[in-house]
């Protein structure tokens, strides 16, 4: 009987295991479509609005869903404490300090961070030419990871339930 029920718990709990790391997979293309949305909204509100930097981040922050909103909160809070150089080092320093709550690998930091340092830098016609590239490149990785979501998910949700397999039959 304890045999049954630790083996049941093993299975759970590895397809568990298996499933989460498969879902960051799903999250990743998720959270690349919110930020492309949040991005486009705060190029509305810089390039049309005319409303400054950090009151769009926080506009966009409340509009956003999370966990994306939670970077722009905290560089318009990187802002208002004005211990940050410029509009890109606190953009930077928002990206660093949210990493772990997001599922958003290096590559696609990169890419936000490099468009951090072009945040404010430059009059509106360059701010919405960098606004497009963003979107660009974002669609580029957005593709990649829907394709590394395709090749992923279900290997690490079927390898999480076969590995709890193995490990019951070795056990038992």
């Amino acid at each position: 009987m304890f045999k049954l029920i630790g083996s049941v718990l093993i299975i759970l709990s590895s397809s568990s295991l298996g499933y989460m790391i498969g879902m960051r997979y799903s999250m990743r293309v998720r959270e690349i479509k919110l930020l492309k949305i949040s991005l486009q909204m705060l190029e509305t509100e810089i390039a049309y609005s005319n409303t400054p930097l950090p009151e769009a981040l926080k506009i966009v922050c409340k509009k956003s869903k999370h966990p994306i909103n939670i970077i722009f909160n905290k560089a318009a809070a990187n802002l208002g404490k004005k211990d940050c150089v410029s509009v890109g080092d606190a953009f930077c320093k928002s990206l660093d300090d949210a990493k772990g709550m997001y599922s958003l690998i290096d590559e696609d930091i990169d890419i936000l961070k490099s468009f951090g340092h072009s945040l404010g830098s430059s009059d509106v016609d360059g701010q919405i030419k960098s606004f497009s590239l963003i979107i660009k490149e974002l669609d580029a990785q957005e593709v990649k990871a829907e394709e590394m979501r395709k090749k992923n998910e279900n290997m690490y949700k079927n390898l999480g339930f076969l590995a709890g397999v193995a490990i019951t039959i070795l056990l038992i």
